[in-house]
C-alpha cells in the first residue's frame, strides 16, 4: 500500500477519535453544569428537589442521572426523608457509576458521588442519630467492597464506622497516617485528598477532646477554620461532628495550603468533571510511597 495513502488514513482516524472526544467532553460538560445547578438549590429543599427529581426523569444520559441520583439521595439524608431514602438507597444503579461506558473507569471519573455514599452521609446519620439508617448504606456499599476494594474512600469510611460505634481505636491511627501523608497504595483523587484530610481531621478533633486532649483537640480546630468558615461542606461537617469555630478574624485564603484551597471546589463549588484525559488518569490512579 502506498505509504502517502497510509499516512492519510492514520490522519483521518486521529482527526475523527479527537473529534469524538471533543463532542463526548462537551456533552459531559454541559451535563455536569446541570448538575451543579441542582447542588448550587440544596439550601432550598423544595427547588432542590423538584430540579433534582425533573433532571432524572428527563435525562438521556444514564451516568449523570445516577450522579443525580446520589445527590437527591444526599437530600434524603439532609432533610429527612428517611421513607424516600430508604427507597431510593434500593433502587440506587451504582453499578452504572462504577462501569458508565463499558470500560470499567466510572469509579475514578465519579469519585465526588461516593464521596458522598462513603463519608457524607454516614455522617449525617451519625449526628441525627439514626443508626438504623447508617447501617443501611454501609449494608448497600458492603456488595462493592471487592471492587473498590484499593479506593481510599472505602477504607476511610470503614475507618469513620469504629467512631461512630466506638469500636477499637476509633479508627485514630488511620486518620493520622493519612494526615502524616501515608496513603500510598490507594486510589484516589489529586483533587479530593485535602478535602479527605480535612474530613478525618475534624474526626480526629472529636477523639482528642473525648481524650482529655485541650491541646492536640485545639490544634485540629485551628487547622479546620478555613474548611469550617469558607466552605457550605465544611461547615455542614464540624458541625455534624459537635466542633465549635470561633468566629474569629478570618485567614487570608493565600495562608491556606495549595490542598486547602483546591479540595473542596471539585465537590460544591467548581465543575469536578472538566479535565483533559491525561488528568482523568493521574487524578486517580494507584499512588505509590516512595
Amino acid at each position: 500500500m502506498n505509504m502517502t495513502l497510509i499516512v492519510n488514513v492514520f490522519l483521518i482516524a486521529m482527526t475523527l477519535f479527537f473529534a469524538f472526544r471533543i463532542l463526548k467532553l462537551s456533552g459531559r460538560t454541559k451535563e455536569n453544569k446541570k448538575m451543579l445547578k441542582i447542588l448550587d438549590s440544596f439550601d432550598d429543599r423544595d427547588v432542590f428537589f423538584e430540579s433534582a427529581e425533573d433532571f432524572i426523569a428527563t435525562e438521556k444520559n444514564q451516568e449523570f442521572v445516577n450522579k443525580v441520583s446520589v445527590l437527591r439521595l444526599w437530600g434524603d439524608a439532609y432533610y429527612e426523608r428517611d421513607e424516600d431514602y430508604k427507597r431510593h438507597l434500593a433502587e440506587l444503579n451504582i453499578d452504572g457509576l462504577l462501569d458508565p461506558d463499558g470500560k470499567k473507569n466510572g469509579y475514578s471519573q465519579n469519585e465526588d458521588s461516593f464521596f458522598y455514599l462513603y463519608l457524607a452521609i454516614p455522617n449525617r446519620m451519625y449526628y441525627r442519630g439514626r443508626n438504623d439508617l447508617r447501617k443501611m448504606i454501609y449494608e448497600r456499599m458492603a456488595e462493592y467492597d471487592e471492587v473498590n476494594e484499593n479506593a481510599l474512600l472505602r477504607v476511610l469510611n470503614a475507618e469513620n464506622r469504629k467512631f461512630y460505634e466506638g469500636r477499637e481505636d476509633k479508627g485514630k491511627a488511620f486518620i493520622n497516617s493519612l494526615l502524616d501523608g501515608e496513603y500510598g497504595g490507594y486510589k484516589y483523587s489529586k483533587q479530593l485528598i485535602g478535602l479527605y484530610k480535612h474530613c478525618e481531621e475534624a474526626i480526629l478533633a472529636v477523639i482528642l477532646r473525648d481524650e482529655g486532649d485541650e491541646e492536640g483537640y485545639q490544634e485540629c480546630v485551628s487547622n479546620l477554620e478555613h474548611f469550617a468558615k469558607e466552605t457550605r461542606l465544611g461547615k455542614r461537617w464540624t458541625k455534624e461532628l459537635g466542633i465549635e469555630i470561633k468566629d474569629e478574624e478570618e485567614t487570608p485564603a493565600e495562608e491556606e495550603g495549595e490542598e486547602g484551597q483546591e479540595e473542596v471546589k471539585a465537590i460544591e463549588m467548581k465543575d469536578p468533571e472538566i479535565k483533559t484525559e491525561l488528568t482523568e488518569a493521574e487524578d486517580t490512579e494507584v499512588k505509590e510511597n516512595a
